[in-house]
């Protein structure tokens, strides 16, 4: 009995001599081992190497202690603490552990000299280099293929009518034919008008690709044509403005396709990696769901900001769904790409180093950091008297970088993937990147097949219509209609 009431006593003079720190998850200063389970946790991290050394060099030791809510509590109406500051304004802690610090914080106790100046930033799953279906129409911006096809149908309509008019100029200058009378005035009328026909005839048959019906025809079949650069049987015939009209349609034609093809290869070759957001104003423009912890100092700055500002808009995105204030939720949803996560930058690098230890792979990628002044400091309760003793130590170990290097050792895999994601990043080409093409290449076979069943049937109807009795009796009329002509012409003169 003696024995054990010697050990309370002990246990109880060590626990006096030993400094209460109230804690909370707040990678990667502290980290509760093992995460998510409600076993006894051990606190690691950063921070309680530091403060075991701090409270070992005033002969103190360390018992951390936590609350049911396990964060630092936000600030009540009737002025009252919840979580790890509420535990030290009732004096079951005697300090926190490292937070972040906003305006109410640096009221609810004495602040310590800062640890560091940490920024907030958000994170996303990286994008990767896939396959694209649409990719044979990216070398060229929406409004570039608009000014294509603008050009594509004016040209071929100015291409129209300055066939019609040369065709009909053409008419117009036919060489007049003298008037011969011998017998009577309608043998003369008929030998002209003759002739006339015969002068069309040979005018037609010496350009067989200008007669009327087919002007249109041959004008979108060679506008097509040529900016397809495809080989065609065709020549526009016409006069200066025809002329300068196909001459500057082949150099467009010939400058787009050369275009289009370099710009086709480079993407394949080198393809380039769009990042959905990189600062801010992208961020909200984006409107991807965003994760924070509640009652965070972001959090709270964005709550408080005008719903104009930035900070107001990304307010409007918070996605606070399944675990508010679990850290490690919100990292399992932030690598599953659930959401964009928005933390304190070393939280996100402790995230991105924990993720390529375990895969090997660089699987986030951060965006640039805003509101760069997040002060990382220890809170003591007012009148604490340890806070001038780890003051001092904890401006020397910042100033000679024992705060840093220790960061930088607890994460030691984050330096690969904070890296520039590169945009030409190689990659094998997959069968994905050829639907688009295909799909295109089996439409235009369904097209041309359904063009050949038609002119073959038009071509049997045809047929059979000039082997019936009717059109065979109407043909032979045809033929012996002009030889009768020219034999009553004969005979009148």
């Amino acid at each position: 009995m003696i024995n054990n009431e010697e050990e309370q006593l002990e246990e109880q003079q060590q626990q006096q001599q030993c400094i209460r720190v109230a804690s909370a998850a707040f990678p990667p200063h502290t980290l509760w081992f093992p995460p998510n389970t409600t076993v006894t946790k051990t606190l690691g991290g950063v921070v309680p190497h530091i403060l075991t050394y701090l409270a070992q060099s005033i002969g103190r030791c360390v018992v951390y202690v936590t609350n049911s809510e396990d964060t630092y509590g936000k600030r009540l109406d009737n002025g009252s603490w919840t979580g790890g500051i509420g535990m030290v304004n009732r004096g079951e802690a005697d300090m926190t552990a490292v937070m972040s610090m906003d305006q109410y914080r640096y009221h609810a106790g004495d602040i310590s000299e800062y640890f560091l100046i940490d920024e907030h930033s958000a994170a996303y799953k990286r994008p990767g280099v896939q396959s694209d279906i649409t990719g044979f129409i990216r070398p060229f911006t929406p409004l570039v293929w608009l000014l294509v096809l603008v050009s594509l149908l004016l040209v071929l309509v100015n291409l129209a009518v300055l066939s019609h008019t040369q065709h009909y100029l053409d008419n117009l200058n036919l060489p007049s034919i003298p008037s011969t009378r011998s017998r009577g005035g309608e043998g003369t009328t008929t030998a002209v008008q003759g002739v006339k026909q015969q002068q069309q005839q040979q005018l037609q048959e010496s350009n067989p690709t200008h007669q009327p019906q087919h002007i249109n025809r041959d004008a979108v079949f060679w506008t097509i044509c040529t900016l397809l650069a495809q080989s065609v049987p065709l020549k526009p015939r016409g006069g200066g403005a025809v002329r300068w009209l196909t001459g500057l349609w082949l150099l467009l034609c010939f400058i787009l396709a050369t275009v289009y093809r370099s710009n086709l290869k480079a993407m394949l070759i080198l393809p380039k990696v769009s990042l959905p957001f990189n600062n801010l104003e992208e961020l909200v423009v984006a409107g991807l769901p965003v994760w924070t912890a509640i009652d965070s100092v972001l959090h709270r700055s964005m709550y408080f900001a005008e719903p104009s500002s930035l900070l107001g808009g990304l307010n409007r995105t918070i996605y606070n769904a399944g675990e508010p204030q679990n850290t490690s939720w919100g990292a399992a949803g932030l690598i599953q790409g659930a959401h964009v996560i928005a933390v304190p930058k070393l939280a996100l690098l402790q995230v991105m180093d924990v993720d390529y230890s375990r895969t090997g792979k660089c699987s986030i990628f951060r965006m640039e950091s805003f509101m760069k002044t997040n002060i990382i400091s220890l809170l003591f309760k007012k009148g604490s008297p340890f806070k001038h003793k780890f003051d001092s130590m904890i401006r020397g170990m910042r100033e000679f970088g024992v705060l840093g290097h220790n960061y930088q050792r607890a994460m030691m895999n984050v330096s690969r993937c904070l890296k520039t994601i590169k945009s030409n990043a190689l990659r094998p080409l997959s069968l994905g990147d050829f639907y688009g093409v295909f799909s295109i290449y089996i439409g235009g076979l369904y097209m041309a097949f359904n063009c050949f069943l038609v002119e073959f049937l038009s071509a049997v109807i045809v047929k059979g219509r000039r082997r019936s009795p009717h059109h065979h009796n109407k043909h032979n009329d045809d033929q012996t209609n002009p030889q009768q002509q020219q034999q009553r012409q004969d005979e009148k003169m």
